[in-house]
């Protein structure tokens, strides 16, 4: 018989004791989950809750909880501002008993095997129970709408107005800012479960640039042009005129840029506030919606002219119009006829428009350097119905110093007035055109021999343009 190795006789020895070992720990954990007793190696927040019961656990956690769940819970900051929140401000609350159950459960799940397996791993490498914590979004959202209100700023363009002896008052832009109190409150709900407190947060809200900045307007400090007309503001048309001049308030036109009626203005529909007031369709006089907006677009080109923009797209009416002289009308259709200008000034331009009492105003602004001389128009009829030629004149100390040729408009004789004689007849159609708003003229001559309208370097009210003597 051959003898057994010492090694061999010690290497079974040890098995031996092992598996003794094994059996009794494996006795001893199955005797503690029968016990209904946490199992080994259970923790919770570092504290250990081996062997306790569910009610002594429970007493556990809820001390450690009291120490954990202290205000502040949450913590907001922006700039140098600072908000803090209890958790009973934001509706964080933590749910014991379901920790207890979660802790209770360790090697108490699934089969014998898999629960003895359960029951030595968290013995031999500790398990941490983590609290489970229940976040009301509701409240924590409604903590934070006074935060985002504080701090909340909406955006305003830099802006222009005139003090009553005509000077220019510049207004700066605010940046705007907005905090998205909902989104802001899903993200910290998932940070509050995890009691890692107090949860400090730096508050990134959106922000937006205003359309007009302050610098925009730096150099804008003079009364460039202004052009006023008339209108009855108890009628349709005077509520279409009103609608459509309150879109070109307070709009900037950068150096460079070129500007478009139709597009800042918009369709001259039902639904954007027009009403139906009288308009030409291929020369005939009918009830449209929209009817009057070309007395602005006319009242934007005269002013324009006097502040030294130049047209680009300018289009007479059918018909000489009573609220400008002839030659200096400017017609507009959504879609069709557009009134357009440039400006090719040195500096930014802004417009400030006033329709309110039957008074048509529009100003443009700029820099006093762009434009040193003084400006006016001139009209000259040279032909029938009648045929006008415009002008535009630079003078400086009262003297001419510089004569621009505009272009030479061919107008209709305007029909009666239907309302005195019934019905309009057909005018002459050499013309058509698509549908443009105009208000007939009552005079057979609508403009005199010679007009002229003249800007002049001294006073805003010096520079007003009236139309009310034309026809």
């Amino acid at each position: 018989m051959k003898p057994y190795h010492p090694l061999a006789f010690f290497a079974m020895f040890c098995s031996l004791i092992t598996l003794l070992l094994l059996i009794s720990f494996g006795g001893l954990l199955i005797g503690f989950i029968r016990q209904d007793l946490m199992a080994f190696g259970l923790t919770f927040a570092g504290h250990p809750l081996t062997g306790l019961t569910k009610e002594e656990a429970q007493n556990e956690i809820v001390r450690h909880v009291q120490e954990e769940l202290t205000s502040p819970a949450l913590i907001l900051s922006y700039g140098d501002r600072r908000w803090e929140a209890s958790p009973t401000d934001i509706g964080l609350t933590a749910d014991i008993p379901a920790t207890v159950e979660q802790a209770f459960a360790v090697g108490r799940s699934g089969s014998l095997p898999r629960r003895i397996v359960d029951a030595l791993s968290c013995a031999l490498r500790q398990r941490e129970i983590p609290l489970v914590l229940r976040q009301d979004t509701v409240q924590l959202k409604k903590w934070l709408d006074p935060v985002a209100a504080s701090i909340h700023e909406p955006a305003r363009d830099a802006s222009c107005t005139l003090t009553p002896d005509g000077a220019v008052h510049r207004l700066p832009s605010v940046t705007g800012v907005t905090l998205d109190t909902a989104a802001l409150a899903d993200t910290l709900a998932l940070e509050l479960t995890t009691l890692r407190l107090p949860r400090r947060e730096a508050l990134a809200p959106a922000i937006k640039a205003p359309a007009i900045a302050t610098d925009d307007l730096a150099a804008v400090d003079t009364v460039l042009g202004v052009y006023t007309t008339y209108y009855d503001p108890n009628s349709n048309r005077g509520k279409n005129i009103e609608r459509a001049a309150m879109a070109l308030d307070h709009v900037l036109i950068k150096k460079g840029a070129a500007f478009s009626f139709n597009a800042i203005v918009g369709n001259r529909v039902a639904d954007a506030g027009y009403l139906t007031a009288p308009v030409i369709v291929d020369g005939k006089i009918e009830q449209d919606i929209g009817g009057g907006v070309c007395q602005v677009s006319s009242t934007l080109y005269n002013a324009i002219l006097l502040a030294d923009l130049n047209p680009t797209q300018r289009t007479a009416h059918f018909y000489p119009s009573s609220y400008v002289p002839a030659g200096l009308d400017a017609t507009v259709a959504d879609g069709q006829i557009d009134f357009c200008f440039a400006n090719q000034l040195p500096h930014n331009v802004y417009l400030l428009t006033s329709a309110e009492s039957g008074t048509l105003t529009i100003c443009v602004l700029g820099a006093g350097s762009d434009v040193p001389a003084d400006i006016r128009l001139e009209t000259a009829v040279i032909g029938p119905n009648p045929t006008v030629e415009s002008y535009r004149i630079y003078e400086r100390n009262g003297e001419e110093t510089g004569r621009e040729f505009l272009h030479t408009d061919e107008y209709d004789i305007p029909p009666p007035d239907p309302q005195q004689a019934g019905q309009a007849p057909d005018p002459p159609a050499r013309r058509p055109l698509p549908t443009v708003d105009t208000v007939p003229s009552e005079e057979t001559d609508p403009a005199p021999r010679r007009q002229e309208r003249r800007s002049s370097r001294g006073s805003v009210l010096a520079r007003h343009a009236s139309a009310e003597d034309a026809a």
